[in-house]
């Protein structure tokens, strides 16, 4: 075929062309998407347990330690859409040993029942990744406060994960080896601001402005815990991430019709701008299986790697007075003594 043909022209010339920006394309997200997790060591024999697993980033984590050889436990609150999720585990990974649990990080009971009903059917937990979240959550897709009356992306991104850790402690300190705590953050920490004075932000008005103001704080809170966990529980490795922007469904409850249009219109457009939901986990998933990192705690770790210290990385100074507050909005040591007690008696 004669490279001037009418047929090359037409037909050959933009399916080359069109080949050639696909490819890119693809190139182009991979290389975006940061590094690969760089282990490759076996799960085998662990246990981990992954709060909003059955999507996004969560989902993408619990495949990857399934496929390591690990008991994974998805805590979700949607069991319908977590059975299937977890169904397809098994069958992808050929690893029967993944279980879907209910709790609803908006209530507190639901953790406190979660965590006792959890703690007497295992006897160790080696990896928990804190990782569910939600952020901008709008009626009447989401009520904007938690059942305990606390705001919701306060209440979920931090106090339900704050809960949920100690009420695991034990569980995470029991082994011949520390126990990993994974925090799933944001680089939106960095524009967050914690007065405990108002913790509610009642001095901004109830619109958008606020709502991202409000993420923002539960970002930094998630990083003040971590800090907090490595100081008072040197015998666990806290470690918190940044996933980079991915393109997964935390923003579902935040649907306005203004947000629902751009939505569609930022589609073609958001392949190749975010990460994919695996891309986003890969530091997760260093986190709970790197041997390497058995002595580090406290830090910060951005495309698997640690970027720092968090006490270098943000201001910690209401770290303590934000663990105490916490503590008695939970009603924590009641919630651990009826844990033990309900232990003893099974």
């Amino acid at each position: 075929m004669a490279f001037n043909s009418p047929v090359f022209n037409r037909i050959i010339v933009p399916v080359s062309f069109a080949s050639t920006l696909v490819g890119g394309a693809f190139l182009t997200k991979e290389y975006k998407g940061g590094r690969r997790c760089p282990s490759d060591e076996s799960m085998k024999g662990k246990v981990c347990v992954i709060t909003g697993a059955s999507s996004g980033i969560g989902k993408s984590t619990a495949l990857e330690l399934s496929r390591r050889g690990a008991t994974v436990v998805m805590a979700c609150r949607h069991m319908g859409k977590c059975e299937k999720v977890a169904t397809s585990i098994r069958k992808s990974t050929e690893n029967s040993n993944v279980v879907c649990r209910f709790v609803d990080l908006a209530s507190l009971d639901s953790i406190e029942e979660f965590s006792t009903s959890l703690s007497s059917e295992i006897d160790h937990i080696d990896v928990l990744v804190n990782n569910a979240g939600v952020m901008k959550p709008r009626m009447p897709r989401a009520t904007p406060r938690t059942n305990d009356d606390f705001e919701r992306q306060f209440g979920v991104n931090y106090l339900g994960h704050f809960l949920l850790t100690n009420l695991l402690m034990d569980k995470l300190t029991n082994g011949s080896s520390a126990g990993r705590i994974v925090n799933v953050s944001s680089e939106a920490f960095q524009k967050g601001e914690i007065n405990l004075e108002d913790i509610e932000k009642k001095n901004l008005e109830e619109n958008d402005e606020k709502l991202t103001e409000m993420y923002y704080q539960s970002k930094l809170a998630v990083m003040l815990f971590t800090d907090s966990l490595s100081r008072r529980h040197p015998n666990v490795n806290a470690n918190a991430v940044n996933p980079g922007v991915s393109s997964t469904d935390i923003g579902r409850y935040s649907s306005t019709p203004f947000y629902a249009v751009g939505m569609v219109l930022y589609k073609p457009f958001q392949w190749l701008a975010m990460k994919t939901p695996r891309q986003g986990a890969q530091t997760s998933i260093y986190l709970s299986v790197a041997s390497e990192l058995d002595k580090i705690s406290g830090s910060y770790f951005d495309d698997c790697t640690k970027v720092a210290t968090v006490s270098e990385t943000c201001n910690c100074q209401h770290a303590n007075a934000l663990w105490e507050m916490s503590d008695a909005w939970t009603d924590l040591n009641a919630r651990r003594k009826r844990m033990r007690e309900s232990a003893m008696k099974t």
